[in-house]
């Protein structure tokens, strides 16, 4: 499954980020795992400008870095809510980060069911859903790798990736 959205960088230069997650799901013959309300990770609006620039969008929505200060408004986290089998754990992983269009991705970070921030390029276990489902929230670390102009456009991705094991 593609997700895709739209970032602005505004107000001085405005560069138009479009993020992609992609979410695969890796199931047993007899274990069924369903995600649903899949909402895309967003910076929001951000100025543009130099080469070099550092953004984190945290799992709660806020934004920090270095160049925190050209956060404008808007930003939100990604979030997917995971319902199956109560009885098997999952496993998560950020994987294929891909940069475009002078933005790369350099961290997803994951927190799964109120547990607290990890590494989800490194990936972790998590306990098993349910049928009323466990929230993993997505943030995601990006810099900038080029000078971005007025209507300036990006597309970096990843995928996440959620095995039962």
């Amino acid at each position: 499954m593609n997700m895709v959205r739209v970032i602005r960088f505004r107000a001085m230069p405005q560069l138009v980020l479009v993020f992609s997650l992609s979410v695969l799901v890796v199931i047993d013959c007899f274990a069924v795992v369903v995600l649903s309300s899949v909402v895309n990770p967003a910076f929001g609006d951000l100025l543009g400008g130099a080469s070099g620039r550092n953004f984190i969008l945290g799992t709660n929505g806020v934004v920090s870095g270095s160049n925190a200060a050209d956060y404008v408004s808007g930003a939100y986290a990604g979030s997917l809510l995971i319902t199956g089998n109560a009885s098997q754990s999952i496993s998560v992983q950020a994987t294929n980060l891909t940069a475009n269009g002078g933005v790369s991705i350099a961290n997803v970070t994951c927190n799964y069911n109120g547990g607290g921030d990890t590494d989800c390029v490194a990936g972790f276990t998590g306990v098993p859903p349910d049928v009323t489902g466990k929230t993993l929230l997505i943030g995601v670390e990006i810099n900038t790798t080029t000078i971005h102009g007025d209507n300036a456009t990006a597309s970096p991705g990843f995928d996440v990736v959620v095995n039962y094991i």
